[in-house]
């Protein structure tokens, strides 16, 4: 008889948080019909960077980009990346460095040509540095792929959000 009370105590405290979310009109993203369907139909314009070229890469992933379908919309980015030597050893050589990127983006209409959705914010990750050429390649590299998910996490999200706030026609 216990284990029954318990498991209809379960089942109530997992009920409840839905059940008070609904009545103040949260709706998540993913409940939105055609969500998806508008991220497919974005073109993506990357800088021709290696960052530039990660960011693509993983913006296609995130938006199920698919090439077969015509584009109702383009994404342009533009990105100026930096790198810094922020940590030093006694004989001043680098042990850390940074990335920071500046990134810029627009959502353009394709039939319309206008923008309408933009936004500017910067990124930066940090790496170890070493004294092997090919470890130090290998680490930027890898520092290179997170700021570059990181940036298309923060892009396909403000898109999620346009698309979700935009008013149905």
């Amino acid at each position: 008889m216990a284990k029954v009370f318990r498991t209809l105590a379960l089942c109530a405290a997992v009920a409840l948080p839905a059940f008070s979310l609904s009545g103040c009109g949260f709706v998540p993203l993913y409940a939105q019909q055609g969500l998806t369907v508008n991220l497919a139909q974005i073109d993506i314009d990357a800088p021709q960077t290696r960052t530039g070229y990660f960011v693509e890469q993983e913006l296609r992933n995130r938006l199920a980009s698919d090439d077969s379908t015509q584009k109702l919309y383009k994404l342009v980015i533009s990105m100026k990346e930096q790198h810094y030597a922020i940590g030093y050893r006694v004989d001043d050589t680098s042990t850390r460095s940074e990335i920071t990127s500046q990134i810029a983006y627009k959502l353009i209409n394709v039939s319309t040509k206008a923008v309408i959705l933009q936004d500017a914010f910067s990124e930066t990750v940090t790496y170890d540095t070493s004294v092997s050429p090919f470890t130090g390649v290998i680490s930027q590299q890898d520092a290179q792929k997170r700021i570059a998910s990181s940036i298309s996490q923060k892009i396909q999200t403000n898109l999620a959000l346009y698309f979700h706030e935009k008013p149905k026609r």
